[in-house]
């Protein structure tokens, strides 16, 4: 984020392996953990003030120095993301430029906010309103899905609604009918003008500029629109997807290791200006493609876009590492590898852990490494003060090249990937890791549930990092390790498909998901029953679990699912 002086970086760690026992003093420990599998809950820690203090909070560490999470809460991690989407859904209308009011939250017009007291002040700065649009409804329909709760979802579903209406090209463009990607707060959603962050270097590229698109966030709005049309079945939003896509297939180009299939930022009207010819940010496209594929909508020209987005993705980033160009407010650059972030690899790396074909897995372990190595260092600051890569065990992740401050959201993110890792591989030492750095994110989300990108006051606080992607990646660690999941009540943690509605009430589940898939749940008590239009289908997995027990269902033929589960007596 957003900072645009290149901090230099005090040290690279030496890493080895996966094991990170010699990254850091800190994590010497770390190898000699008792060896702990998914359904198995660490033991009650005891818990002491280190003297030291993280965002918000008092450090508090265990009888082996390690971080703790802040939250006390013996599921820590569930009490982050309802903390977070509570305070997201009670956020009050926004006050607009000289106090005016409008009828929409403030994350309609502005990305960066203020908290102060009660109101929520907007700052001028490049907003973010289509890739912030997408991220929430990817969180908030796994959040839907978690808990029942589908006010977040409502909320998110409204925002597209708002950017559908006033944010989209003309029909006459060469990018006909698709999303801007910034703008100015309070104004059309048209692209920002290089004015508000460019300083004295007009023309900068930061924010845009009026006119000018991102082609990768096409792909991610498109993404987020198609899972909105399967979860609704509203027919606007596919049609909308499918805008994208054809945007997307018809100036898709073979490109090399200094040009991506899509530039980064091209105008709208002719598609010929190009501000930045290189995004490795690809896979957001590839995923829309394919879930237009799946839902019997897919065409030859989406299909062969696809395949030179994945060729191209295989033969050069997978390759030279050079994961630049995904946030909307950083200037233009020289070439492919002057910015590198943790974004773009990061989730690509979930993608290839999702998809789970052949070498998917060691795809996903080299992008995990590259960004452990570039991100998880040491940072020298402005003032001369070293902010550490580790602390108390906890690996911390900076953002990109241009912003190194470490950062709770993209922290979770490799957390997250980590605890993917560590239930694909068994290997303990990645739980271990992951859950040290879920913990260090925790401490970013004050007691009301206001997110903090992290200790830089700098950084302030953001929307896109607080609530767009920060309290997913709690979500997908639980659907990885299922002993982080409460057993009051029952929670689908991982389905690979959506699910279109759901209702959790007097000891039964229902939900109704799109076609056959395989979903992932949790429930308390034992002995669950499943069935799909009332014909019981045996679980392929079950596991128990203190208080409650983990099922995965695979379901080959479409259907309501019901779940029935007995109370466990409490003596």
């Amino acid at each position: 984020m957003r900072t645009f002086v290149k901090l230099g970086i005090l040290a690279l760690i030496a890493f080895e392996g996966w094991g990170c026992a010699r990254c850091n003093p800190d994590l010497q420990t770390v190898d000699a953990a008792v060896s702990i599998d998914r359904w198995t809950a660490e033991p009650p820690a005891t818990r002491t003030k280190s003297g030291k203090k993280l965002v918000f909070y008092d450090v508090e560490i265990d009888e082996r120095g390690l971080l703790l999470p802040q939250s006390k809460e013996r599921f820590a991690y569930d009490d982050v993301v309802r903390r977070g989407f509570n305070w997201l859904v009670a956020l009050p209308n926004s006050e607009g430029p000289a106090g005016s009011k409008n009828d929409k939250k403030v994350y309609y017009f502005s990305s960066k906010f203020t908290p102060i007291a009660d109101r929520f002040a907007p700052e001028s700065w490049p907003h973010n309103q289509t890739g912030l649009s997408a991220m929430l409804v990817r969180s908030a329909l796994r959040y839907r899905d978690y808990s029942g709760d589908a006010r977040p979802l409502d909320d998110a579903r409204d925002f597209v609604d708002y950017v559908l209406a006033r944010g989209l090209t003309s029909e006459s463009d060469a990018w006909s009918l698709v999303p801007y990607a910034s703008s100015e707060p309070y104004k059309p959603y048209h692209g920002a003008p290089d004015t508000l962050c460019c300083g004295d270097k007009p023309g900068c590229g930061c924010g845009d500029g009026v006119g000018f698109l991102e082609p990768d966030k096409v792909g991610e709005f498109g993404h987020a629109l198609a899972l909105l049309y399967v979860a609704t079945e509203e027919t606007r939003y596919l049609d909308a997807a499918m805008k994208c896509a054809d945007a997307l297939a018809k100036h898709v180009r073979e490109g090399d290791k200094s040009h991506s299939p899509w530039p980064f930022r091209v105008d709208a009207k002719t598609g010929t200006v190009v501000r930045d010819p290189y995004s490795s940010n690809v896979i957001f496209a590839v995923q829309l493609l394919d879930e237009l594929a799946r839902i019997g909508r897919g065409n030859d020209a989406y299909a062969r876009a696809r395949s030179v987005a994945m060729e191209w993705l295989e033969k050069y980033p997978m390759k030279n590492m050079n994961w630049q160009g995904f946030f909307e407010d950083i200037p233009s650059q020289a070439g492919p590898s002057d910015n590198p972030n943790q974004y773009s690899p990061g989730e690509t790396a979930r993608y290839f852990l999702r998809r789970n074909e052949s070498g998917d897995l060691e795809r996903a372990k080299s992008l995990v490494h590259f960004i452990q190595k570039t991100f998880v260092v040491d940072v020298k600051e402005p003032d001369g003060s070293v902010t550490p890569a580790m602390m108390h065990g906890a690996e911390t992740v900076s953002e990109q090249k241009a912003d190194m401050a470490k950062m709770g959201s993209h922290t979770a993110r490799y957390a997250s990937l980590l605890a993917k890792l560590y239930e694909v591989t068994g290997d303990s030492s990645l739980r271990e890791r992951a859950s040290r750095a879920f913990a260090w994110a925790t401490y970013c989300i004050d007691p009301k549930g206001v997110v903090k990108v992290g200790p830089s006051d700098q950084e302030g606080y953001w929307f896109s990092d607080g609530y767009g992607h920060y309290m997913i990646h709690f979500l997908d660690g639980m659907a990885s390790v299922p002993a982080w999941v409460p057993r009051d009540r029952p929670h689908v943690t991982r389905s690979t498909t959506v699910i279109r509605s759901l209702n959790a009430a007097d000891g039964l589940l229902t939900y109704k998901p799109f076609g056959p898939g395989v979903d992932e749940l949790v429930v308390p008590g034992s002995g669950a029953t499943v069935r799909v239009d009332g014909q019981e289908l045996k679980p392929r997995a079950r596991k128990a679990l203190e208080g409650g027990e983990w099922l995965q269902v695979e379901r080959n033929f479409p259907g309501d699912v019901t779940v029935q589960w007995a109370k466990i007596a409490r003596n």
